[in-house]
């Protein structure tokens, strides 16, 4: 009797012969190690490249990112203004978001189950998701005039992008024989969407839905260019009007993390669904 082929090794990835795809703290401490460098090259090189004014160093970064978030609401200007700043931005980056959302996965779903609906849409879909944002914000300010509304329009458009086109590849591949079955067995169109193209597609939807979040942060900073009296985008309008590039940078890594923390719910959501790993 032939001797047995002894069972073959799986091939290993290449984060896990590293050590790199073990626990949360392992990756943690890889992905500190950029940041770190960086940092280390900003505190000591790069006061020989550019003036204290040019690139502040991240002590004065820190100090005036403490004066903006701690410091007494006394009327020195950005002192302790950031929860203000962040109630009214978080305030317009969900109603943008949500716009872009609950119409951009009813034209997702739509595209990319119905050829009609592909045919009459997808064009204009590719045509205007290719136009910068800021070639917007002329319109907005002619339709919508100075403030929020401009702003959660601009949100709103930033967001729908993502959201739409993650929707029309999920529908797209979704598994043909599903769709035949629920025709066979009588199913309408709606039905056939609601039934079948939606639940299959809802991996494509949550990550496009994750997309259309961070691209709502982007926007929310275009939006409020447009003349609001209140946000993190308007601080940073007026930072850049006043000179102050230590607040400049303060706002970049606070809007930075504020991006990473609402994408948390959405990685938790996925893997409470799916059971998979998302990073």
């Amino acid at each position: 009797m032939a001797a047995l082929d002894p069972p073959q090794r799986q091939p290993r990835s290449a984060a896990v012969r590293w050590g790199i795809g073990g626990s949360r703290f392992t990756r943690i401490a890889v992905g500190a190690v950029l940041p770190l460098i960086i940092l280390l090259l900003w505190q000591f090189w790069a006061p020989h490249v550019f003036t204290s004014f040019q690139l502040p160093s991240p002590a004065k970064v820190v100090e005036g990112a403490n004066t903006y978030i701690f410091g007494p609401r006394n009327g020195v200007q950005y002192s302790g203004t950031f929860v203000t700043d962040l109630w009214a931005s978080l305030q317009r980056v969900i109603g943008g978001f949500l716009v872009g959302a609950l119409v951009g996965v009813p034209v997702g779903l739509a595209v990319g189950f119905s050829r009609m609906a592909a045919a009459l849409l997808e064009p204009m879909i590719g045509l205007l998701r290719s136009v910068p944002g800021i070639c917007w914000l002329p319109l907005a300010l002619i339709w919508f005039g100075f403030g929020t509304p401009s702003a959660v329009f601009l949100i709103s458009l930033g967001s729908f992008f993502p959201i739409a086109l993650s929707t029309i590849q999920g529908v797209r591949f979704i598994e043909p024989n599903l769709i035949r079955a629920a025709r066979t067995l009588g199913a309408s169109t709606l039905q056939a969407v609601r039934t079948v193209a939606l639940p299959a597609s809802i991996p494509s939807v949550l990550n496009g839905l994750r997309l259309g979040l961070a691209y709502s942060w982007i926007y929310m900073i275009l939006g409020e260019f447009t003349g609001v009296n209140e946000g993190l985008g308007a601080s940073l309008l007026l930072a850049r009007e006043s000179l102050r590039p230590d607040i400049i940078i303060s706002l970049m890594v606070l809007i930075g993390l504020l991006g990473v923390l609402s994408d948390a719910p959405v990685q938790w959501l996925l893997r409470r669904v799916f059971r998979t790993d998302v990073r």
